[in-house]
């Protein structure tokens, strides 16, 4: 019963952190901004007792539902940290991103809750291979969620700068160079860990059925992601792509992988 609670009272302060985000976005109210952070914290120290009492309660299953739940975690620890280091470094309007990415952070969570059991791992794919699979997909999915994110915030500030609408939600968002940056630093990091991810989880795969010939709809998903994040790097590198171009093809790319992901959510949570 404690479980479920919990998973309710995560749920429940990340929806009032998001909203305390995005009206913190809109409206300019340093308190917002300081209840949006406080709720957040409190919403990772309920996730993380979420997640122990989880742990204790099944034996961890290296499922989608699992790895979601400690990836959207992740990813919340992962934004409070940049949006920590960037205001030591002089930039306190990183925190005003949370509008972006706590919503992102909520989806995963309540992902991770479409499931009625857990299932054990076949004894026939146990290894060393699956943990490092699911570390390195979540450790990807995370950096992309969050180079997601600082792409729609930057389409937003273009669009209100050659608007030149530069009051309000302008003044509150970081500068577009910033944007781009984090999106890019963010990308470079979640690559090798997804190829890694992509490799384990092709080797894995031949591990389970060796006479599988035909690319799954998942592998396809999870290459087309692939493809596109390699394409925004090298381009960035080779033809200099920048901004709006490099932020559409981080969406596109992160909207490959949500595919992948809800699939394999879908997939479970059926069989379940």
């Amino acid at each position: 019963m404690l479980v479920p609670l919990l998973f309710a009272l995560t749920a429940l302060a990340y929806v009032i952190a998001s909203g305390l985000y995005i009206a913190f976005l809109t409206r300019g109210v340093e308190g917002l901004a300081r209840a949006a952070t406080a709720t957040l914290m409190g919403a990772v120290v309920a996730h993380a007792v979420f997640l122990v009492l989880d742990a204790m309660r099944t034996a961890f299953a290296f499922d989608i539902h699992q790895s979601l739940a400690i990836g959207s975690l992740v990813l919340t620890l992962a934004f409070l940290i940049t949006a920590m280091i960037s205001a030591r470094q002089g930039k306190p309007r990183i925190q005003v991103l949370g509008a972006f990415v706590t919503p992102i952070t909520l989806l995963f969570f309540l992902g991770a809750g479409l499931h009625r059991s857990v299932t054990s791992v076949p004894e026939e794919v146990r290894s060393m291979l699956l943990p490092v699979h699911v570390i390195v997909n979540v450790l990807g999915v995370v950096a992309f969620a969050l180079a997601f994110g600082f792409s729609i915030a930057y389409l937003l500030q273009e669009r209100q700068l050659r608007s030149k609408q530069l009051g309000g939600i302008f003044q509150r968002l970081p500068a577009l160079d910033v944007l781009d940056s984090l999106g890019f630093r963010f990308i470079a990091l979640g690559f090798p860990l997804f190829t890694l991810g992509v490799v384990s989880g092709a080797l894995w795969a031949v591990r389970l059925d060796p006479d599988a010939p035909v690319l799954s709809a998942s592998q396809i998903l999870g290459l087309c992601a692939w493809v596109m994040f390699a394409a925004v790097l090298l381009l960035r590198v080779v033809a200099g792509w920048r901004g709006r171009r490099a932020a559409y093809g981080t969406m596109l790319g992160f909207l490959c992988t949500c595919l992948l992901l809800l699939g394999y959510v879908l997939r479970d949570g059926g069989a379940s």
